[in-house]
């Protein structure tokens, strides 16, 4: 459809063994804190298609379709050249355990049990990624004066009746499973929020209690530090939350700058987590404040949902002259071919650019709507909050 090719900053294939196979998925044993529903599991797959490069991956037949790749492509994104593919999460466990018995090493975005992935064959061992994603461990690599006031509690002290919380406050649960999207945040305004809370994390053993920060701006950075402990800054979106912490995508503005002080701080992240055996991507969610200060208050050692967004923003700019993206998930009114035609008439009018899509009639989820991420493009934030609008009207709703 376009006569270029959109060129990232980085492509996966880079970083990375070519002869080991990429897994974005979690397993359906361990994804407790992670959005729910088959469906949201299998689109992890689909965003890292654009990025991936010419290193095989495992991927969701629902969103790897040929009509989902010729997507893609006619939007201008580089595809892989393996996609070894699954269509349930039965089929997702059988797969990865013949990759393994084939000699693949396994690179991992999120911890799987050793009974489906074995440490033998994962690009990090899997107790490493348990540590740098715990967020009881965040101390460990954040200087105390640079993250918000917190303790680590039991659950029964947290929830006893008899204590008189300032409120509001945030929980969080102390996992060795991989987190995201907010799942496993509860913000907490008043004693009833407490006893929800309480309800939601009655199978953990210890929680995070935290102070509740006043964010003017959520900023995620992302980096690469290589195999040889080399670190590459690689640009930062910023996070839009809604009311009780849950992920409602991000903004990238191409000409955006990031504090000077932030960025050293995060440097000493990145080269920490080097030292304690961790190589690759990794996101850095850190609150900037009203009085110019700032809080990290969560680290990810995975590719971070709007790093293939933000790998291409400039490329974007470059070719559509549009400086500020919306990264969105959409919801397609109708069945997945009405999604697409509302796709392509989008991408024509220069407002939207697909990174991943799912045919629910593809997989084990007949009933649900088809999902899309993608680029909203404007001039202005302004200009990309009219560009939504104009998006669901033509079925593509928020």
């Amino acid at each position: 459809m376009v006569n270029f090719t959109l060129q990232p900053l980085k492509l996966i294939n880079s970083i990375y063994d070519t002869t080991s196979v990429f897994v974005a998925r979690s397993s359906p044993n361990a994804s407790r804190w992670l959005p729910r529903g088959d469906i949201f599991l299998d689109m992890l797959t689909s965003g890292m298609l654009t990025i991936i490069g010419n290193m095989p991956v495992v991927c969701a037949a629902s969103v790897s379709t040929e009509h989902a790749l010729n997507l893609l492509s006619d939007a201008g994104f580089q595809l892989p050249h393996k996609i070894h593919r699954y269509f349930d999460a039965a089929n997702y466990i059988k797969l990865i355990k013949e990759l393994c018995a084939n000699g693949y090493n396994v690179v991992t975005q999120h911890v799987h049990p050793i009974s489906e992935i074995s440490r033998v064959n994962c690009w990090i061992d899997p107790s490493l990624l348990s540590f740098v994603n715990n967020k009881a461990n965040l101390e460990k690599f954040v200087p105390d004066k640079n993250i918000p006031y917190r303790n680590i509690l039991p659950v029964k002290q947290i929830f006893n009746a008899d204590i008189i919380w300032r409120l509001p406050i945030v929980i969080k649960a102390v996992t060795d499973e991989s987190t995201g999207g907010g799942i496993d945040v509860r913000i907490c305004r008043s004693g009833d929020d407490i006893k929800k809370a309480a309800e939601y994390f009655e199978d953990c053993h210890d929680l995070v209690v935290e102070e509740y920060l006043d964010i003017q701006r959520n900023l995620c950075l992302h980096y690469c530090v290589s195999v040889d402990g080399s670190i590459d800054y690689l640009g930062f979106t910023e996070q839009v939350s809604d009311e009780r912490g849950i992920y409602r995508g991000n903004w990238i503005e191409v000409e955006a700058d990031c504090p000077v002080e932030v960025l050293k701080i995060c440097v000493l992240i990145v080269h920490t987590a080097y030292e304690y055996g961790y190589h690759g991507i990794l996101g850095i969610d850190v609150a900037m404040l009203k009085d110019e200060s700032f809080r990290v208050f969560d680290l990810n050692f995975r590719i971070n949902g709007s790093a293939p967004a933000l790998l291409y923003a400039r490329s974007v700019y470059e070719n559509y002259q549009k400086p500020v993206i919306r990264l969105r998930r959409l919801k397609g009114s109708g069945n997945y071919r009405d999604m697409l035609n509302s796709v392509y008439r989008a991408m024509i009018k220069g407002i939207l650019l697909p990174l991943g899509s799912c045919d629910p009639e593809k997989g084990n989820y007949v009933e649900k709507h088809p999902l899309l991420t993608g680029m909203i493009l404007g001039e202005t934030r302004q200009d990309v909050l009219e560009n939504e609008r104009e998006l669901a009207s033509m079925g593509l709703d928020i």
